[in-house]
């Protein structure tokens, strides 16, 4: 691969000593400045510094109006900073409602960014903590712990980058605050690597997918309690399809897990339709199918079971209680999955 390809987001993720050693361990942040590393698969948090006026950022926070910010990346101690101009603009519908640090678009168009795996990349997601309290810092990082597992159900799937992010206030005489966030892979990105691409039709429905790839998403939906997703309009769903035409089948690649019982965010209310009370409640939305189809999904997923609990356990940016708690909601839906009572009775009775 031309290492052009990779440049930016090399220099973008790479990671430098002492930079918020106090809440991170020693060693998790190395320097990962080498052109062979897949900057998604790198597990060691990134450090990036945004300067903007927060205050401008907030009034326009239910726009899609843009304003500039300076964006730097950290490459070490012998290395010089990297510094570019973007342009940055709030993201979410709902958090943006709810949230007083919602999700940001980062748009790297005319930034002076030099890479060609970019090159149909114009704005970058980065998730961001709701709000100033160490609960959400939790939120974001059981958010991306839902990535990871999705990661390992299904090769087709957004990768994340953690990122310890520091943020600079240009309009409170660069008041600085830090929290972690992580960014998600480009759809665009995505779709080259699986050879794949996009779908921008809103009207598919959840029946006009690949059967197999629907059911482990459905099925990994349920298992980490997310309700707020739908096929049919593309709501927390991106579609793809192969570059070869003569396979018709439509995968789809689920995002946004904060609504997920699993992450348990405190602004996270069930829909009105669904007839439960918590988001910690499971509620299956997937298509109707045989007991024995989802028997054999279930088992499959049932089969990564260690894998799954080992991502949650070894993450330890996050408390042993949290992780405790998430694996303990894991344990409620492996306890009775493989039961075809519980099937017909929690997922072939809501079925669509």
């Amino acid at each position: 691969m031309n290492i052009k390809y990779i440049f930016f987001f090399i220099c973008l993720l790479s990671t430098v000593k002492g930079f918020a050693q106090d809440s991170i361990p020693p060693g998790a942040l190395q320097d990962s400045l080498t052109l062979a590393i897949d900057i998604f698969a790198e597990e060691n948090p990134a450090e990036i510094t945004l300067i903007y006026n927060m205050k401008e950022f907030r009034r326009m926070i239910n726009t899609d109006k843009y304003q500039s910010a300076e964006l730097i990346y950290h490459l070490g101690d012998s290395i010089s900073d990297r510094h570019h101009t973007v342009r940055i603009a709030a993201r979410g519908k709902n958090r943006r409602e709810v949230c007083s640090f919602p999700p940001i678009w980062i748009n790297i168009r005319k930034s002076g960014i030099q890479n060609r795996q970019l090159r149909d990349t114009k704005k970058i997601k980065l998730v961001t903590h709701c709000s100033n309290s160490r609960s959400n810092e939790t939120y974001v990082l059981k958010e991306f712990l839902a990535y990871r597992i999705y990661n390992l159900i299904s090769p087709y799937s957004f990768r994340v980058r953690l990122v310890r992010m520091k943020y600079i206030d240009t309009g409170r005489k660069y008041k600085e605050m830090e929290s972690w966030a992580f960014l998600i892979e480009p759809e665009t990105m995505l779709a080259e690597r699986l050879d794949m691409l996009p779908i921008k039709n809103d009207f598919i429905s959840i029946k006009q997918t690949d059967s197999l790839w629907t059911d482990h998403m459905s099925i990994f939906q349920f298992m980490i309690g997310n309700g707020d997703y739908s096929v049919t309009g593309r709501h927390n769903v991106k579609l793809l399809r192969y570059n070869d035409f003569s396979k018709s089948s439509i995968i789809p690649v689920p995002y946004d897990f904060d609504y997920a019982g699993i992450v348990d965010a405190h602004y996270a209310i069930p829909g009105d339709n669904l007839g439960i009370s918590s988001v910690k409640e499971r509620y299956f939305l997937g298509p109707c199918r045989e007991l024995q189809d989802y028997e054999e999904v279930i088992g499959e997923i049932a089969a990564m079971k260690k894998g799954i609990y080992d991502i949650v356990n070894s993450f330890i940016y996050l408390s042993e209680g949290q992780r405790k708690s998430m694996i303990a909601y894991l344990d409620a839906f492996f306890k009775y999955s493989n039961d075809p009572r519980y099937i017909e009775r929690h997922i072939l009775s809501t079925c669509r």
